[in-house]
Order: structure tokens, then sequence, then C-alpha cells
């Protein structure tokens, strides 16, 4: 099963960061203000609004790896992309990107993340919580997914950077924790006013498994699942 050191890597295959890669980890004591940052900007239903609300919520879900988690995303430009251009002098090691560093170049795309928050949590620019027993995860009043079920909630990009091919790459990486988990299939919900969403779903082999229609079409949403195991 994966521990604290869970780490995946998810190459970025379309948008402005074609070519990068998503480092997903789950998250720490440390990087739940970020997590609210992301979540609070949102817009998502079901979140305190008050950011100090929020962070005790995270805070006290941080303990609850591997049962349930967030995972963040962080961008890697590629290592050409973060060079100077040129193949250095053995033992030049300016010439080439280091780990986490990203060398200033007018040919890479930059995330907008804010430079005070990127010097406080690092550049995370995605989130998405996992859990695998209903102990982890919030209540339902509808399409409740089975109690010992993965389930998948909470998939956010960072505002400045939708559409970009984050969103898929993160659920990716969702996907492969779920799996690591040795779960047979992994749940969502998604609400009915979200097509695009529901498309991105659709695309990555997603199925509908049942249909909450709201109140006069209000709130409605669906139950979604894809099988992680052959």
């Amino acid at each position: 099963l994966p521990d604290l050191d869970w780490q995946a890597e998810i190459p970025v295959d379309s948008g402005k960061f074609a070519g990068y890669t998503l480092l997903a980890s789950a998250f720490t004591e440390t990087e739940v203000e970020a997590v609210a940052d992301l979540l609070l900007g949102s817009g998502m239903a079901g979140f305190p609004t008050e950011k100090r609300t929020l962070v005790v919520y995270l805070r006290g879900a941080v303990p609850a790896f591997p049962d349930g988690t967030y995972l963040v995303g962080r961008l890697r430009a590629p290592i050409e992309r973060l060079s100077t251009g040129r193949r250095g002098e053995e033992g030049d090691d300016d010439a080439f990107a280091k780990d986490g560093e990203v060398k200033k170049n007018n040919d890479v795309a930059t995330s907008s993340w804010s430079e005070e928050k990127a010097s406080t949590h690092g550049p995370i620019v995605a989130t998405v919580g996992v859990s695998f027993s209903e102990k982890s995860r919030r209540k339902f009043s509808s399409l409740a997914p089975p109690s010992d079920a993965a389930y998948m909630s909470d998939l956010t990009v960072f505002e400045g950077e939708r559409g970009e091919g984050l969103g898929a790459a993160m659920l990716t990486a969702a996907e492969q924790f779920a799996k690591e988990m040795r779960s047979q299939h992994l749940y969502l919900h998604v609400a009915t006013k979200k097509p695009g969403v529901v498309r991105l779903y659709k695309n990555a082999g997603y199925g509908i498994r049942a249909v909450d229609p709201g109140i006069f079409g209000w709130r409605g949403r669906l139950l979604m699942s894809k099988r992680m195991t052959e």
C-alpha cells in the first residue's frame, strides 16, 4: 500500500503545459493552507466559507492517510525547457535545471500561482480528495457510493490554470493512487450543471451509475465510476 512518501509523475499532454510533469503526492500539515486556498477559490458547494474552519477540517484529514487524503499537484517543466538551451561543460551545474528549480526562459509557460503562495507553500496548482471507506468521507443523503469503495472528490485546479490539461493529469494521479490501494472501482459525483466536467470524466472512461435530478433540476448530480482493475 502507499506510504507517506508516495509520489506519482503524471505527464501533462495538452494545453500550455503539454510536455510538463505533474508531481502528485499526499498532502501534509505544511500544505493544508495551500489546499484550503485552492478549495475556497473553486466555489464548490459543501465547504466552509471561512478559511479558518476549512483549515481545521483539513488538518483533521491529514492523519487519515492512506484511508483518506488529499493529493496535491506541482508542475515540473521539461529539463530541455528549464535549461538555458546549451549543454554545459562537464561540471557546469548552471546549464541544467535542478529538481524543483525553474530557470527563467521566455519559452517556458509559467504558472500564475502567486509568488507569495509559491514561496510559502510551493507551486501547488491542483488538488483532489481520495477516500477508501465511508468513515473517511462526507455523508451523502443520496447516491452514496459503496461503503468500501474508493471515492474521489473535490478535484480542483487553480483558477488561472484551468483548461490546460492539469485536471486530467490530477485525475490520472487519483486513479493511480486508487490502484495502489487495490481498489476495484473509483466513484465520484459531478453536478449535472457542469457538462464540461461530465465530459472530462466520460472521456476518461467513467460511466453513469445513478442520477439524482435534484429539485426541479436544481442541485442535480450524477454518480459515476470507473473500473480500476483489468
